[in-house]
């Protein structure tokens, strides 16, 4: 029943976000076209906002500053926000061209099949990797753009009669059909969690977040789990102080089918006033400083003479370091609560949690 419970509440957000917008490959499929460059660049703005989010959405309330037991499960939902410039990219890279691009490019250069040399050309075309400018949509861009990869022209060497020949190829743009914008414009990639906060002990509380079992279409199957601690200093200040002040620190790894594997942690200063007896409304802000890591596995598939070769790749994103700022509220019933945040930091997030427990 419980499990029943939580796939019917983030399916639902999750899928109207995102399957809607897919397409029908899997991303290891899309990928498998990009060597590390094109791939690191086209994926991007995904890995950037699943950072922003494993570090979002933990913060409802500090602990009690008086000793008890105190339960609650939280349902949590995480947007991260993408603006224009990051919906398509440029750059130059390293790029091997399939058979079946070669073949265009030589017939833009007036070579076509059966002319003499053609199969030396393109045997020498695909063997090679080629520095080129490569644009197009990234991961969240439009899937009616594909990407577009500039040969640069050459002068093609052939031995023919123990000497060697040089055969002129013009530059032209190929594109690649199997890479277009997979999420096609999506406004803001959603992170579901499932929360268990237990406190409290001296003003401390300890968090586990979890989840997992839903599919999200042809991306793979969400997996988190994570935990954190909170101190809130109040218990060690007079009762007459006015407001509630706590440190806490989280860790979360979150990996989405066999592609994106991600850790953060978090380490933060939060303050909240809690107005009110019954129902209490709890304004609270946040500054905190947080770190990720993240790296995508997929098979790199490429043509040479003999046949269709993949290689498997991994590509470790620099770790990120951010400062970032939280102002929220959360309004507390005697059993329910709610709460939304909003972060300031490089990629912006806003965080919704639905607490039951006492």
């Amino acid at each position: 029943m419980k499990n029943l419970f939580l796939k019917s509440v983030f399916s639902i957000f999750i899928i109207f976000s995102l399957t809607s917008n897919t397409y029908s490959q899997s991303i290891n499929q899309t990928l498998s076209s990009l060597s590390t460059d094109a791939a690191v660049k086209y994926t991007d703005p995904a890995v950037t906002a699943f950072r922003a989010s494993l570090n979002s959405g933990w913060f409802s309330e500090l602990p009690s500053p008086t000793n008890g037991i105190h339960v609650k499960l939280r349902f949590v939902a995480v947007g991260s926000m993408f603006s224009n410039n990051v919906r398509r990219f440029s750059t130059q890279g390293q790029f091997r061209f399939s058979s079946k691009q070669a073949g265009e490019i030589l017939e833009e250069s007036n070579y076509f099949p059966g002319d003499l040399y053609y199969d030396e050309m393109k045997s020498y075309i695909i063997n090679k990797s080629w520095d080129v400018h490569i644009e197009g949509p990234t991961i969240i861009g439009s899937n009616n753009e594909y990407l577009m990869v500039e040969f640069p022209g050459d002068e093609i060497p052939v031995e023919v009669a123990g000497t060697t020949q040089y055969f002129t190829v013009d530059s032209y743009s190929v594109s690649e059909e199997e890479v277009k914008g997979f999420l096609n414009n999506l406004e803001f990639l959603p992170t579901p969690a499932v929360q268990l906060d237990l406190s409290s002990i001296y003003g401390t509380g300890i968090s586990f977040r979890f989840f997992k079992g839903v599919n999200i279409e042809n991306l793979g199957e969400i997996n988190i789990w994570g935990i954190g601690l909170v101190h809130n200093i109040r218990y060690w200040l007079p009762e007459s102080f006015p407001l509630n002040l706590g440190a806490a620190f989280y860790f979360q790894k979150f990996d989405l089918g066999t592609v994106f594997q991600n850790t953060a942690s978090k380490f933060g200063l939060y303050f909240s006033k809690d107005i009110g007896s019954f129902i209490t409304f709890s304004p609270y802000a946040g500054i905190s400083y947080e770190s990720s890591q993240s790296h995508i596995r997929y098979n790199y598939k490429f043509d040479t003479p003999t046949g269709s070769q993949d290689v498997n790749i991994v590509v470790n994103f620099d770790q990120l370091s951010t400062v970032a700022i939280t102002l929220g509220a959360a309004v507390k019933f005697p059993v329910v609560s709610l709460n939304i945040d909003y972060k300031f930091a490089e990629t912006a997030t806003l965080a919704l949690g639905l607490g039951f427990g006492f």
